[in-house]
């Protein structure tokens, strides 16, 4: 083997990586050479050096950073705030299985609770399919658009490129509106 093979070894070894087999191997090896025993007495200077300049973290580091963050804006919302939106979800999802249930009553009398449940899944399928195709035809337009652009005249792609930077350039102003840091009097409402 050579050089480079014990001088891995011996990075692996330090590593905690170096399988049982290799180890003699790599003994017998720095008994004869002195640069890897050299490597080797840095490795463990180095071990030694890392050991005494670990830093003692203290068992409650981590709940004090977490307490220290900021909370998000949904947070910081009192639970009040939530009660009108999960009342009208749960409103709307009743009337929708009420609703569900007459038609499938009024379509299978003898099996109205199976009718309805087949019911929604007929609608989510049919949701699923709808949502399918409009999403592929507005990608078929989009690249049926980009054709025609890109095809077209010079006027067409450099009216389709300042169309394209002055996206970008709107997306870059807002972006950079939204990191300012608050003024003193919203910081003091707050």
């Amino acid at each position: 083997m050579d050089h480079e093979t014990f001088q891995e070894w011996l990075q692996m070894e330090f590593d905690g990586e170096l399988e049982e087999a290799k180890r003699p191997a790599l003994a017998s090896h720095l008994e004869s050479c002195a640069s890897c025993r050299s490597e080797q007495a840095e490795l463990e200077s180095l071990r030694t050096a890392l050991a005494q300049g670990a830093v003692k973290v203290r068992p409650d580091f981590a709940s004090a950073v977490m307490s220290a963050l900021p909370p998000a804006g949904w947070e910081s919302r009192h639970a009040r705030t939530w009660a009108f939106p999960l009342a009208l979800v749960g409103a709307l999802g009743g009337a929708a299985a009420i609703l569900a249930g007459v038609s499938a009553a009024q379509l299978h009398p003898a099996g109205a609770a199976g009718g309805a449940f087949g019911a929604l899944l007929e609608m989510f399928s049919a949701a699923a399919l709808a949502g399918a195709g409009l999403l592929q035809a507005s990608w078929r337009g989009v690249g049926l658009a980009l054709s025609g652009v890109l095809s077209g005249s010079w006027v067409n792609f450099g009216a389709f490129a300042l169309g394209v930077a002055g996206l970008n350039l709107l997306v870059y102003r807002l972006v950079r509106r939204g990191r300012r840091e608050p003024s003193a009097e919203h910081a003091r409402r707050r």
